[in-house]
């Protein structure tokens, strides 16, 4: 009986560690916007260059200011690259098969956009965050994309970033979920 108890409990502490897909919600206590982030994000490297020196990863939010929602895409790069400009936040073109998405980034802050708290807490200091302002039918057709990539681009270079790990569940979650 008392292994039965034993094991019970181990598939009970199994199902609760699952991971989700649905997206996470918090209340940004320094700009008092409601934010829905998805789940999981999108991670890509930089096409040809090692694995893990230089990648994004590619949020979908929700920022909910008092009824109004506003929907961004949120690039986090967490190691700045010595060859693009360091205060300057680039463009960022979606590759959706043969389709392609191209995005301005917010002329504001993330703070003034309601977003004050980061996004990944495991991201250093020295991280990028750039947030594009998008619709819903972006996101859903993101959502539904067989492939992905993704362009990033200043003044000086512009970046290609492949999959690294895909965020297309989440994202298909977050969509359902979207006002």
């Amino acid at each position: 009986m008392r292994n039965l108890i034993c094991i019970a409990a181990l598939l009970l502490a199994a199902c609760s560690t699952t991971p989700s897909d649905e997206p996470r919600q918090y209340l940004d206590e320094q700009t008092a916007a409601t934010v829905t982030v998805v789940a999981e994000p999108w991670i890509f490297n930089r096409d040809g260059a090692p694995p893990q020196l230089d990648f994004v990863h590619l949020y979908a939010i929700d920022v909910n200011r008092m009824g109004t929602h506003r929907k961004y895409l949120a690039v986090v790069k967490h190691w700045p690259a010595e060859d693009m400009a360091p205060d300057q936040a680039p463009a960022l073109a979606l590759h959706v098969g043969d389709a392609s998405i191209d995005l301005a980034p917010a002329k504001e802050e993330g703070r003034a956009l309601g977003v004050a708290q980061p996004l990944d807490a495991s991201a250093p200091r020295s991280a990028k965050t750039w947030f594009y302002p998008v619709d819903s039918a972006a996101l859903s057709s993101l959502s539904l994309a067989p492939k992905l990539s993704l362009d990033l681009a200043d003044d000086t270079i512009r970046a290609r970033y492949v999959v690294w790990r895909d965020g297309s569940a989440a994202m298909r979650e977050f969509t359902a979920n979207a006002q």
